[in-house]
């Protein structure tokens, strides 16, 4: 029997794409083992997001296969594998480079398949969370961007092949024990759907069907699409089911900056997305993400985004340096910005979200919370409330608990578990 040990890397949708590889191999009669030293072949599930994180993925292709033992084969896959193949290539001629589908991966160890879907067993890196791909590829030609060079064209799972993912996986099975946290995961959820005659609605009316005691999170929805669809999605998010959380990422708040990098949608539209959602739901956790440093990005430009963040009052915020990607058409705009000037606009960013949630969690003090205990930390366990706050706890895991809040981080909530049910 031969082993192989697999790593993924980047956004929850490569995740879950990486957790399905291992359980497909396992399926045909492969062994997965925990050290990539003993394998008898490697698969690194690449990720390309950023400039950042195609420097870490080089190294770690150059660490694996500079230090492989008896390794006969090394394989890159994922959107770095499909968007960079000759950079890739070029590290050595013995590593096989592969696009981010099982398809390229299955011709390559000679294994059948028919198309990669959420039906296919996956081998759960996390006990009680399933990540579920609902859809790859997005609508987007954001011009920065060099995810849609690799996921070109939007590919929406059927229906019906999601449903019995979640339920495969709320009843577990040979490989994984039963998940109470589900991830509905794609490049854009918001798009999910368009191409087949569905939408994230009609899919969560579909799931929400099922019977049991589990949370189901949303991925990350662009407000272009989130917009057209906000009337009929937030009454089922009102289900207790369904964790109390939007990711819409905002980028800028500058709308020439938005133009710039093609967004498809105004500042004006983020504003009323997020206005929208806290009516209907009020205590809906936002989630977003900002670019600083954009080709053409002003002090002016930047100081409208910190503006936009002061009235908005986000919960989360993922901060990224823009970074040239090979092949977008940012790569060449003019009024590129320096490093030192990024570094410097992001910390402005990050010391002000860092306040921000810090003055936030404070409300939470001497508050009792219903969380799920769903993630192993180093000295604990992460549960999450119903509003997808994070709560350290160090007991309870698997359950759902009622947890006392004693302590506060800028990131997450310190709590003593004073109930399982």
């Amino acid at each position: 029997m031969k082993c192989f040990f697999v790593e993924g890397y980047g956004c929850s949708l490569n995740l879950a794409e990486s957790e399905q590889i291992a359980g497909f191999l396992i399926e045909n009669g492969f062994k997965k083992v925990d050290d990539f030293r003993l394998a008898d072949f490697v698969i690194i599930n690449t990720c390309s997001v950023k400039q950042v994180t195609e420097q870490r993925m080089i190294s770690r292709i150059k660490f694996l296969f500079e230090n492989k033992k008896s390794l006969s084969t090394l394989f890159v896959t994922g959107c770095l594998a499909s968007a960079e193949h000759d950079l890739v290539a070029k590290i050595n001629a013995n590593i096989v480079v592969l696009d981010n589908s099982l398809a390229s991966l299955c011709v390559a160890l000679g294994i059948k398949v028919n198309n990669f879907s959420p039906m296919i067993s996956s081998c759960k890196e996390k006990e009680f969370i399933s990540i579920i791909p609902a859809s790859v590829g997005c609508l987007g030609s954001c011009t920065y961007c060099s995810a849609h060079l690799a996921r070109k064209e939007l590919h929406s799972y059927d229906p019906k092949s999601i449903d019995l993912a979640l339920k495969n996986a709320l009843v577990g099975d040979k490989l994984n024990s039963p998940s109470k946290e589900i991830w509905l995961t794609s490049q854009d959820l918001g798009c999910y759907g368009f191409d087949i005659g569905s939408s994230v609605p009609k899919l969560l009316k579909l799931l929400l069907k099922n019977k049991g005691e589990f949370r189901l999170r949303l991925g990350m929805m662009n407000p272009n699409h989130f917009i057209k669809i906000r009337r009929s999605l937030l009454p089922l998010m009102k289900d207790e089911r369904v964790y109390k959380f939007l990711h819409l990422p905002l980028q800028s708040g500058s709308d020439k900056i938005l133009k710039l990098m093609n967004r498809k949608y105004s500042v004006g539209d983020f504003l009323e997305c997020v206005k929208f959602a806290r009516k209907f739901i009020p205590n809906v956790t936002i989630a977003t993400d900002i670019i600083v440093g954009f080709p053409g990005e002003t002090e002016l430009d930047f100081k409208k985004t910190l503006a936009v963040l002061k009235k908005v009052q986000p919960d989360i915020v993922n901060i990224s340096r823009f970074g040239k990607r090979k092949g977008t058409l940012a790569e060449k705009m003019s009024g590129q910005i320096n490093e030192v000037e990024k570094k410097r606009r992001s910390k402005i960013l990050a010391n002000f979200c860092d306040e921000l949630f810090a003055g936030k969690n404070r409300d939470f003090v001497g508050k009792d919370v219903c969380c799920l205990v769903s993630e192993r930390t180093k000295n604990g366990f992460n549960a999450r409330t119903n509003e997808y706050n994070t709560v350290f706890v160090r007991e309870g895991f698997g359950c759902f608990v009622v947890a006392r809040i004693e302590e506060v981080r800028a990131h997450y909530l310190v709590g003593k578990v004073i109930r399982t049910f």
